[in-house]
């Protein structure tokens, strides 16, 4: 009987690193409503402009009022900023 030396990367550790735990794939995965509705290259240069300053900003604030959120309400917190800067965005194009 061969057995698996606990070193040697097998195919489910490959198939898991390479599709369900590869952070870029995943937030490439994310960005596919955004890609879905550009039809041409101002509107996609508009709407990547746009994604990237909610992203920037909201990263931005989030990161400044981290310590000062509690712990029970964080996550909803984060969905009010996000949602407060795509409004924002919204307001503005």
């Amino acid at each position: 009987m061969s057995r698996v030396r606990s070193n040697e990367i097998t195919w489910e550790t490959f198939s898991e690193g390479l599709w369900k735990e590869n952070p870029v794939f995943v937030m490439l995965l994310g960005m596919c409503p955004v890609l879905a509705v550009t039809n041409s290259a101002l509107n996609a240069l508009a709407m990547g402009l746009a994604t990237a300053f909610v992203l920037l900003a909201s990263s931005t604030l989030v990161s400044l009022l981290s310590q000062y959120i509690p712990k029970q309400v964080r996550i909803a917190t984060y969905i009010v900023i996000i949602a407060t800067f795509v409004t924002i965005v919204d307001y503005v194009i």
